[in-house]
């Protein structure tokens, strides 16, 4: 089942986001992952790792996002990305890469806390401004609007592309990842994977 109403993302939503739907304290609480089971009048029905269903009603200027398997290669300097990462041997490392379509420069710039593990995990939105490559890995010198954090990339690491997405890419079966509001009545933004592919931030 598909979406039938039209829910593309624009400059203007990417700013609420960033200003307003992504402010770091409400992470914690604010983030649903699972498999879409149902998508109709403006609902969707996802089912989650523990196996419960949650009904989410979308916002009306909630925005859609599609994220699909890309290699290293995609990782450039000059790309803003978001990346999560672990502290680990004294240095941050990274479990997944998210490279923004240059359309969606800034979207919540920041290194704030995040909520993909059960251990401590940093989110960070910023633009490449370095790579090395040390071994197998690579290292990127990442800089934001306050600040600056270097962060290694092994080859484990899942990297996507993330990108707009149109109404039809909302459909059973997909996964993906819901960003609700502060106060969690309604969705601001879904994350959703291509055929076959999880969201992995």
């Amino acid at each position: 089942m598909l979406m039938c109403r039209t829910l593309w993302v624009s400059i203007a939503a990417a700013t609420v986001l960033v200003g307003v739907l992504l402010s770091a304290p409400a992470f914690a609480q604010a983030h649903i992952r699972g498999t879409l089971t149902a998508a109709k009048d403006g609902t969707i029905s996802v089912q989650t790792a523990k196996g419960g269903t949650e009904s989410i009603k979308l916002a009306n200027d909630a925005s859609l996002f599609l994220v699909t398997t890309v290699d290293m290669s995609a990782i450039q300097a000059g790309k803003f990305v978001g990346i999560t990462s672990i502290e680990q041997d004294g240095k941050r490392v990274a479990r997944e890469v998210h490279v923004f379509d240059e359309s969606l420069r800034g979207l919540a710039e920041g290194h704030y806390p995040w909520d993909l593990e059960s251990k401590p995990n940093m989110m960070t939105n910023a633009n490449i401004a370095k790579i090395e490559e040390v071994g197998t890995d690579r290292v990127v010198r990442l800089n934001y609007a306050r600040g600056e954090q270097t962060i290694t990339i092994p080859m484990s690491a899942t990297v996507v592309a993330f990108d707009k997405a149109p109404a039809d890419q909302l459909a059973v079966g997909r996964k993906v990842f819901v960003v609700m509001k502060k106060d969690g009545s309604e969705a601001a933004a879904v994350v959703i994977g291509a055929e076959g592919v999880k969201p992995p931030m």
